[in-house]
């Protein structure tokens, strides 16, 4: 969520850590494994040092965002909490107008020495969401237990929505010094997130600099940056829809004068795009496959325009060329359907930035690698991992 969703080399280290975290839930998880070295069955980092260990994490689809399962105070007390790039700050809801966290009642919990505009918070203390949401925040700092891993003096917030979420907060992944990468110091981190139509178990991973992709059929690129923000921007170059290469080049996604720009967001739904893109995209799909255009008033979600009869079979694949990677979508990524209407997964942008979602995102190995501002990714399936 934009703030204002393989193996690895097994010949790196000498054998596999495949890990399943068992969620009470029925709804589908996504996940990967990793060659890092096992971690004692407890292990705590203060923070402040860098954790040079393996971190992991239950992660799982939770209609159109991913859940972070984690744990919060002493004693822990369990929450689960959208994992997302596209912003910093971690956060959940608290006692007596949140759900389950209460600091009160935690041995662990202390007030920061820095106030919310030194972190960047304005002095109303409020995050911003690009969608139009917000959360009143009250910082704090806690220990956080993260699978058998315990962090301890992280700063945090406890929340209070503008809008009753689903979930109970959201872990920031982002660049700026509040999101949970940054205060581990760690410098690479990794996901796959799975396809949310499979009820299967499965793990996410942050982890260290020995983290790599196994070569083949790896592709990456650069990690862009822009003055002022906490994203991870990327250069796409143009985007394919079947054999049809569209009218768009590097400009239209570039960073201009402070302004434009794409980002990769694993707390964004779909890929958002300008208007007349999103219509090039359209227009391509719909005379290469001639199906048939519905023109309902219902759509399936908010903001998806471009909608058809599901096709029975389909094998046309879009690609986004981004510099020196082309990241090639086949059609669970690119197509959203529900019940008897499917929608193209794009919105148009109301925006300077564009989006890249974690629909698109699904079943692809990714690793952001901050020291070489790279970000490499490859096939896997994450629900069999």
């Amino acid at each position: 969520m934009a703030s204002a969703s393989i193996f690895l080399a097994s010949q790196i280290l000498s054998s596999l850590i495949l890990f399943h975290l068992l969620l009470a839930s029925s709804i589908p998880t996504a996940g990967f494994q990793a060659p890092i070295r096992s971690l004692p069955a407890t292990h705590t980092f203060n923070n402040g040092a860098a954790a040079s260990s393996l971190i992991k994490s239950s992660v799982k689809p939770h209609k159109d965002v991913y859940l972070m399962r984690l744990a919060i105070g002493t004693p822990p007390v369990e929450i689960l909490a959208m994992v997302d790039t596209g912003s910093d700050l971690i956060w959940t809801k608290c006692k007596p107008s949140g759900t389950k966290y209460d600091s009160s009642k935690s041995k662990s919990y202390s007030k920061v020495d820095k106030s919310c505009q030194d972190l960047g918070l304005g002095q109303d203390c409020k995050q911003r969401y690009q969608d139009g949401n917000s959360v009143n925040v009250r910082l704090g700092q806690e220990t956080l237990t993260i699978g058998n891993d315990k962090i301890q003096n992280v700063t945090f917030a406890c929340g209070e929505p503008n809008k009753n979420s689903k979930w109970d907060g959201i872990v920031g992944m982002g660049r700026g010094e509040l999101s949970l990468v940054s205060q581990l110091k760690e410098r690479v981190f990794l996901y796959c997130l799975g396809s949310r139509f499979f009820h299967k178990t499965s793990s996410v991973l942050l982890a260290g600099p020995r983290a790599s992709l196994e070569k083949a059929n790896t592709q990456t690129m650069p990690l862009l940056q822009r003055e002022g923000k906490s994203y991870y921007y990327l250069s796409l170059e143009g985007i394919s829809v079947g054999e049809t290469k569209l009218a768009v080049t590097k400009s239209d996604f570039a960073i201009i004068n402070g302004y434009g720009g794409m980002i990769i967001d694993s707390g964004t739904t779909f890929t958002y795009l300008e208007k007349r893109i999103v219509d090039m995209i359209s227009d391509a799909f719909m005379s290469q496959t001639r199906l048939e255009k519905y023109m309902v008033d219902d759509k399936p979600y908010k903001g998806l325009e471009h909608c058809f009869k599901p096709p029975a079979d389909l094998k046309l694949k879009l690609v986004f060329h981004f510099e020196g990677a082309n990241w090639e979508l086949p059609k669970e990524n690119y197509i959203y359907q529900k019940d008897d209407v499917a929608c193209l997964a794009f919105i148009a942008k109301d925006d300077d930035v564009s989006i890249f979602g974690n629909m698109q995102q699904q079943n692809m190995m990714v690793i952001y690698d901050l020291d070489n501002n790279s970000l490499s990714f490859k096939p896997a399936n994450c629900n069999q991992l």
